[in-house]
C-alpha cells in the first residue's frame, strides 16, 4: 500500500528547522556539563591527593583492615568521618591450603575491592598491603605480580609488604627484596615495609630498601596507644592496638598512628608533601 508523505509548507519547514537546531545545542550543553562533573572515585580513577596539611587532626586514627572486616558488618559513611586514612589487605601469599571466610584458595582478599571502592568513593585515601607468603625468589617476583596486578586499577597511594613470618629457608632478606624489586618494575613508586622492631633483630631484616617502614608495637593492646617501638629504626607508622573501636563497626580494628602530618603526607600523597 503507497501512503503519500505529508509535505511541510515553507513556514512549518523554517519552524522544524529552528527547532532542530536548537535540540541539538541542548544536546551540546548537556555533553560539555556531564564532560566537566567530577564523579564520586571508581576503580579506573586515579586517588585525589589529600592535602591534609592544614589543621590535620592526627589524633585520628588509620586503619588497616581486610576481609575479616566483613563489609556487610562496616558503615562506610560513619567509619569515613572518623579516620585519617585505610590500608586495606589485597592478598594472603598466591595460594592456600583452604578458603577461608576473609580470603579464596588463589590468596586473593575476598573484601579488598568492597573495602577499597567504599572508602575511595568517600574520598578517604586508601594504600594496601599483601602479606609477604614465598618460599623462593621465584614465588615472591609471582606474588609481587600478582599484588599489582589486583590493586593498580585503584592507585593506591603506598604499596606495603606485611612481613610477619620467615617463609624462605635460606636468604629471606634476597627474596623480600625480589618481591619489592619486582613490585617496583611494574610500576609502584611508593613501597614500604610492615613488620616488628623484634622480628628485624631476630631475623637481621633488611629495610634500607624500603622507602618507609610500618611498625608493629601494641604494648598492653588496651585500644589505646601506650606504647610505643624501642628501635633506633625510623618508622612512619606505628599500629598500636588490635582492639580498637569505632562507631559503625560493632568489632576490633587494627589501629595506627602517625607523629606529624608530613608522615601522614608521605603515606597518603602519593609520596609528596602537598604545597
Amino acid at each position: 500500500m503507497n501512503i503519500m508523505r505529508k509535505h511541510l509548507n515553507p513556514v512549518g519547514a523554517v519552524l522544524t528547522f529552528i527547532l532542530l537546531v536548537s535540540f541539538a545545542m541542548l544536546l551540546i550543553v548537556l555533553n560539555i556539563n556531564n564532560v566537566n562533573q567530577k564523579p564520586f572515585l571508581v576503580a579506573n580513577q586515579a586517588v585525589i591527593k589529600v592535602d591534609r596539611t592544614d589543621g590535620i587532626d592526627i589524633e585520628k586514627p588509620i586503619i588497616d583492615i581486610s576481609g575479616w572486616q566483613l563489609p556487610s558488618e562496616m558503615d562506610y559513611d560513619e567509619i569515613s568521618k572518623q579516620v585519617n586514612g585505610v590500608i586495606v589487605r589485597v592478598q594472603h601469599g598466591l595460594s592456600m591450603k583452604n578458603e577461608n571466610s576473609a580470603a579464596y584458595k588463589n590468596g586473593k582478599d575476598k573484601a579488598m575491592d568492597t573495602h577499597i571502592q567504599e572508602f575511595q568513593k568517600r574520598n578517604v585515601p586508601v594504600a594496601v598491603y599483601a602479606y609477604i607468603d614465598g618460599s623462593s625468589e621465584t614465588e615472591m617476583r609471582k606474588e609481587a605480580q600478582k599484588f599489582y596486578e589486583r590493586a593498580s586499577k585503584y592507585n593506591p597511594t603506598y604499596w606495603w609488604l606485611d612481613v610477619e613470618e620467615v617463609t624462605m629457608k635460606k636468604n629471606f632478606n634476597a627474596g623480600i627484596e625480589a618481591f619489592r624489586d619486582e613490585l617496583e618494575k611494574l610500576g609502584a613508586k611508593n613501597i614500604g615495609i610492615y613488620t616488628q622492631d623484634w622480628f628485624i633483630t631476630d631475623n637481621n631484616l633488611d629495610v634500607k630498601p624500603f622507602s618507609a617502614v610500618w611498625m608493629a608495637h601494641y604494648g598492653g593492646d588496651t585500644g589505646f596507644w601506650n606504647s610505643s617501638p624501642d628501635t633506633t629504626i625510623h618508622y612512619v607508622l606505628h599500629q598500636y592496638t588490635s582492639h580498637g573501636m569505632l562507631n559503625g563497626f560493632e568489632h576490633n580494628l587494627d589501629m595506627n598512628r602517625v607523629t606529624n602530618v608530613a608522615d601522614y603526607n608521605l603515606i597518603f600523597n602519593h609520596g609528596q608533601l602537598v604545597k
